[in-house]
């Protein structure tokens, strides 16, 4: 019997092309949202916060992003169960708001550990945006007109993710890249995510975009720190995961249907990205879909006096760096296996198509 439907369709409030959501968690049920980008910000006490098949611990006054199709869920364990409070906010991609076509096809991350110190101050104002945000869709000002001045505040969440946070960023933080060069990883990326599910090589798509072979291949090896070839593989393991969770088809079928020419070779690499067979991966998510709990809502009403707390607190911790200043892990969303950097390495495209 199929599984429910792991896509979940943010409400957006009316008039703006993104939604918000307060609410206390115990445990959720893996989930994605396609074409949205959601960043949850964590207002009271410590959430397990799971995707990538990883899990981070969100602590007060973290942020994490959520691209449109990461499997993710967050739970609580122990005395903690039930004992805090998030604000979720899911910006709708698609909108014409954001003036920027294909803008859910890119790849972000906001959390601190993946943000090197010299990008923490932008962090620290992208929470001021949020926090922003929160605040007039909490208390609207009579001389301000609410739906306006959220889009308004959602696009400049929307240009801050892109400047500072954008995954070309992430992968590269310590190079100097140009906006050309970032706009040129992102054409790449778009093509793989439009082809991905067909043959694909680094030579068709230079016939097919008109760059030259030799540059490109130099260029994106350098940027992505794995090569064309496993950055495609990296792809197909992400969407075959939604495949997974959210349909009831033969692994075999998946891993043709994602593109690869050889399932004995997508379970290989599948293993080498989770450290799970797909089956097992299924299950593992069959399991915490059945043992999930509905999450604990909040009007916006209902918890005023907190929320206004909790909106004047976090502004004045940014202020004090000793307590959102953290370590950077470089390069955490890359696979192990595919994040060695060696000059000797060629891009293998044994076993994909």
């Amino acid at each position: 019997m199929m599984t429910k439907n792991a896509n979940i369709a943010p409400q957006t409030i009316a008039g703006t092309p993104m939604g918000i959501s307060i609410y206390a968690v115990t445990q959720e049920a893996p989930h994605y949202h396609q074409g949205f980008l959601e960043i949850i910000y964590c207002f009271k006490g410590t959430v397990n916060f799971l995707y990538n098949g990883k899990i981070v611990v969100l602590q007060e006054g973290d942020i994490a992003s959520v691209d449109p199709f990461d499997i993710h869920y967050l739970f609580s364990e122990g005395t903690l169960k039930n004992d805090n409070l998030l604000v979720s906010f899911y910006f709708d991609l698609t909108s014409a708001v954001f003036e920027k076509p294909g803008l859910e096809k890119i790849y972000f991350t906001c959390e601190k550990e993946t943000t090197p110190k010299e990008k923490q101050p932008q962090l620290q104002d992208l929470k001021r945006l949020l926090l922003t945000l929160l605040y007039f869709y909490c208390f609207p000002h009579p001389q301000l007109a609410q739906t306006e001045t959220i889009s308004r505040l959602s696009k400049q969440v929307i240009d801050t993710m892109l400047e500072h946070f954008h995954y070309f960023n992430y992968i590269n933080y310590s190079a100097k890249y140009s906006d050309e060069m970032k706009l040129r990883f992102e054409q790449i990326l778009m093509y793989i995510e439009e082809n991905y599910s067909h043959k694909i090589t680094l030579e068709k798509l230079c016939a097919d975009t008109y760059f030259n072979y030799k540059y490109i291949s130099r260029f994106f090896k350098e940027t992505s720190h794995v090569g064309f070839a496993k950055f495609v593989n990296n792809i197909r393991m992400w969407k075959s995961t939604v495949l997974l969770l959210d349909t009831d088809k033969n692994i075999s079928d998946i891993s043709y249907e994602v593109g690869f020419s050889a399932p004995m070779y997508y379970y290989k690499i599948f293993k080498l990205w989770t450290k799970m067979t797909p089956s097992q991966y299924r299950k593992s998510m069959r399991t915490a879909q059945k043992d999930s709990a509905e999450n604990t809502c909040y009007s916006s009403s209902a918890i005023k006096e907190e929320l206004e707390h909790y909106i004047a607190f976090y502004f004045a911790a940014i202020q004090m760096p000793q307590l959102w200043l953290a370590p950077f892990i470089p390069r955490k969303g890359i696979p192990e296996i595919y994040a060695e950097k060696s000059a000797e390495e060629k891009p293998s495209s044994a076993g994909a198509s």
